[in-house]
């Protein structure tokens, strides 16, 4: 009785037994046009980097507006005023007003004061409390507006829609800012992510500093980085360049793929080591994402005469391969192991 079961169980694997499912013609036609596989943008960890908007704070370079009622505004000789008045802010943070001579409202330029312009309610109350009660007898109600924010250029290339010179105002003076400008960054079909790492580098710097997006899957924060204009920021496009091979192989694991590089499925199993020996498993298949973001897979022969259908199988950046066990390999593994387990049973110098 037991050399029936030795018997069925050598069968099994000489005839590799198995579970494996081959494609039909038109599932092969769908597979082969599949693929690479491409990381997804997480676009809500994206978004969450977008700072809240605020009210604006004057900066220099601004053309501000400045509206009082009933002359409040003394600059001539008579004594004749102005409701109205527009000024610039100068890079000392300052505002030339009639009567008033400078008034301050942001930080000069290159100062030690990091604190941010005044928002345009402060403006008004500082202009009203300058006139108040030194010129006027009542407080005046003063209105200001930007008329003219100060623009800055950046220059943005790489996977964006509309790479260049793009001109930011104070208040979209942010890698988003910028990134929106450019026309946001490049995707592939199914919202996938266009770029994998965005380099800014600032004025007199050499090199920039390098920031990964966040991806579907990786826990990568994500923020908002400010600007102060002349900064070059290079958005760097995902070109997936690996081919990852799993299983009985030697050396598992994910390997370079070279641009311009074709690979078959025999020269990656081969890349990977080759099939383990004695397992010698007649199958192997292939995964990658078809255009609507599902897995897709197809398994191919790999030894006899069907496998020269796998030496024509182009295996394309991010595919994985998949070698895994039948009946047949996992029975030759298991006969082998129970043999060296008795050989070296045999030989055990302690015994």
């Amino acid at each position: 009785m037991k050399s029936f079961w030795w018997v069925l169980l050598v069968l099994c694997a000489s005839c590799s037994v198995g579970t494996t499912y081959f494609p039909t013609a038109e599932e092969l036609a769908a597979f082969e046009a599949a693929g690479p596989i491409e990381p997804e943008l997480d676009e809500e960890l994206f978004l969450t980097g977008i700072p809240k908007p605020g009210p604006y704070r004057v900066v220099p370079g601004d053309l501000l507006e400045v509206r009082g009622a009933g002359g409040f505004l003394v600059g001539a000789k008579d004594g004749s005023g102005t409701d109205v008045v527009q000024v610039r802010v100068q890079d000392d943070g300052s505002i030339n007003l009639p009567l008033l001579g400078a008034l301050p409202v942001v930080p000069a330029r290159g100062s030690a004061d990091k604190e941010p312009g005044k928002m345009l309610t402060e403006v008004e109350q500082s202009i009203a409390g300058a006139l108040h009660p030194k010129y006027l007898a009542q407080k005046p109600a003063i209105v200001a507006r930007v008329i003219e924010p100060a623009r800055v250029q950046v220059a943005v290339f790489g996977a964006v829609e509309r790479a260049g010179v793009v001109e930011l105002a104070s208040n979209q003076l942010s890698l988003f800012g910028a990134l929106s400008a450019a026309g946001g960054i490049i995707k592939a079909s199914n919202l996938k992510v266009g770029a994998k790492v965005i380099r800014i580098r600032r004025p007199g710097e050499a090199l920039g500093k390098s920031m990964a997006l966040p991806v579907k899957g990786l826990n990568v924060p994500f923020a908002d980085v400010g600007l102060v204009g002349g900064e070059t920021i290079e958005v760097v496009r995902w070109d997936p360049e690996l081919f990852t091979v799993v299983g009985l192989v030697t050396r598992p694991g994910a390997f370079e793929y070279a641009p311009g590089q074709k690979v078959n499925l025999m020269q990656a199993l081969a890349v990977a080591g080759g099939v383990d020996r004695v397992a010698d498993p007649p199958y192997a298949t292939v995964f990658r994402k078809d255009k609507d973001g599902q897995i897709v897979a197809a398994t191919f022969a790999i030894t006899g005469v069907d496998a020269m259908k796998a030496a024509g199988l182009e295996v394309r950046p991010g595919d994985v391969v998949s070698v895994d066990h039948t009946y047949g390999s996992w029975t030759r593994s298991l006969i082998a192991a129970v043999f060296r387990a008795q050989v070296n049973f045999l030989v055990d110098p302690v015994r």
